[in-house]
């Protein structure tokens, strides 16, 4: 019996010791020593994401089974060699993900790691309002002529500065706001909208504008209200007076304005007056994971990377080498010709930009502030260009007749208007024509929101800097003067 202790320890110490989930022998057994290893590339840690797919992204990677779960819920199981992969067109649930991978090598040994990302819009502008999600809740601040704060009243077109937080709602997801509107998608998948409804652009069934108010008589506007008939969206876009909605199934419904086909239903009797306020389907469209809207288009991103626009086609908007008059109708989808392997859009008033998965960028459309980066501000451009000096960008965005670009390290590139502080920088012209300069102060960006002539960058420790025109406080900081450009992002503070 002395004699078999000392083995029994051995063997005890021996377990206890190893990091492998493979049996170990008693003496003459042998230790696995092949460790699985990899990393996951994409998403990562921490990103925000705006379109309704990824990309799982592997590198470093040793051989073995994985095991690939997105909220808990395993997706998928793959064969991995030692070398890269990817997992391709992956869905993210709305708001926040927890992504996880484990990795099972031929000895049995076990490896997990995981992320979490983000997929909608944090922070938005219009015309001359702003907002912002903080754990479910939005907040707002700036023009409140139409209720679009979602506060409920209006004082009339007096300015806001002071950040409020709505009440009325709560669980939201994703924002958009543009001009006088304001959109919002709950987790559950509802939508909500408020602000300016003369076109119907808030998808109630009516086109009732409550009056407005004045100075210390407020007078009771829409809050934030559910558009009947959507249970199932994860994304929504505001044009000037219309919305497009993307479902779970990747097909598109719209509301509002629809004087020039922007609505996509294919209305065989459009006229200048011609409005929905009721949700319509975009047809022909399906495995659809962006849309976006401008003054009077709409635009979709597929997931073959094809880029589809309707609308209005007075600056070449459709990107298919046309231009057409200001009342032409276009109310059925078109693909744009020529402009494949796309992954991320954007639009201001009536430019476009398409971020193709090598870094590029390519834009079309109005490049009267050089919007379009070409290097100049001339004539509208009716075919894709490829905006200079842009090779490594990872998402873009636009407002207004400005444009900007994220790139892979985290710097912000703007060009276009620059009259009222718009791209943030103060030592750019009034016209930017090509990205040149960097938005001032910002190392590292999250995500971005875009207003006609104002911006908002959100980092990655969830604070938040603004730029540009402070029309009716909409820069969200009660010190700065109203009516002012700040040229240089100012920070902005919460309740």
């Amino acid at each position: 019996m002395k004699r078999l202790l000392p083995l029994v320890f051995l063997f005890l110490w021996t377990c206890s010791n190893s990091s492998s989930k493979t049996p170990m022998g008693l003496l003459g057994g042998t230790t696995s020593t092949i460790s699985p290893h990899f990393e996951i590339t994409s998403p990562s840690e921490g990103e925000i994401l705006s379109v309704y797919q990824f990309d799982l992204g592997i590198g470093s990677a040793s051989s073995g089974t994985y095991e690939v779960f997105l909220n808990e819920s395993k997706e998928t199981e793959v064969e991995g060699e030692n070398t890269e992969f990817q997992v391709p067109s992956l869905k993210p649930k709305r708001g926040q993900n927890t992504l996880k991978v484990v990795l099972t090598n031929e000895e049995g040994n076990v490896l997990e790691k995981s992320v979490s990302f983000y997929f909608g819009n944090k922070l938005t502008a219009g015309g001359s309002h702003s907002g912002f999600i903080i754990d479910g809740s939005v907040y707002t601040c700036g023009r409140n002529n139409k209720g679009q704060l979602g506060t409920g009243f209006s004082e009339g077109d007096i300015s806001n500065p002071n950040i409020v937080k709505l009440t009325s709602i709560s669980g939201i997801v994703s924002i958009s706001f543009n001009q006088n509107n304001s959109l919002a998608i709950k987790d559950d998948g509802k939508v909500y909208t408020w602000g300016a409804n003369a076109q119907g652009q808030l998808g109630l069934g009516n086109t009732t504008e409550p009056a407005v108010g004045t100075a210390g008589n407020p007078a009771s506007q829409t809050p934030p209200t559910e558009v009947p008939g959507i249970t199932d969206a994860v994304m929504g876009a505001f044009g000037f007076n219309h919305a497009v909605i993307l479902k779970s199934d990747g097909t598109v419904v719209s509301f509002g304005q629809n004087n020039v086909g922007q609505l996509g239903n294919a209305d065989p009797a459009i006229t200048t007056t011609t409005v929905s306020s009721n949700p319509v389907t975009v047809v022909g469209l399906t495995n659809i994971i962006q849309v976006i809207a401008g003054s009077q288009h709409s635009a979709a991103l597929n997931s073959n990377g094809d880029v589809y626009v309707w609308g209005r086609n007075q600056y070449g908007n459709l990107g298919n080498g046309t231009t057409s008059t200001g009342t032409a109708i276009t109310s059925t989808p078109a693909k744009v010709p020529g402009l494949t392997g796309v992954k991320h859009i954007a639009n201001g008033r009536d430019h476009i930009l398409a971020l193709k998965s090598d870094g590029t960028v390519f834009a079309w459309g109005l490049n009267a502030s050089g919007q379009l980066g070409l290097g100049n501000q001339d004539s509208p451009k009716n075919s894709p260009l490829q905006v200079n000096n842009i090779t490594n960008a990872i998402r873009v965005f636009a407002g207004g007749t400005q444009s900007f670009a994220l790139l892979s390290d985290g710097s912000i590139q703007g060009w276009g208007e620059n009259g009222q502080g718009n791209l943030g920088n103060p030592d750019a012209a009034t016209k930017v024509t090509e990205p040149n300069l960097s938005v001032v102060g910002i190392a590292k960006g999250s995500s971005l929101g875009i207003g006609a002539l104002h911006g908002f960058v959100l980092l990655p420790d969830s604070s938040v800097y603004g730029w540009g025109w402070n029309f009716r406080g909409s820069l969200g900081r009660s010190d700065l003067q109203d009516s002012w450009a700040a040229k240089t992002p100012v920070a902005l503070t919460f309740p």
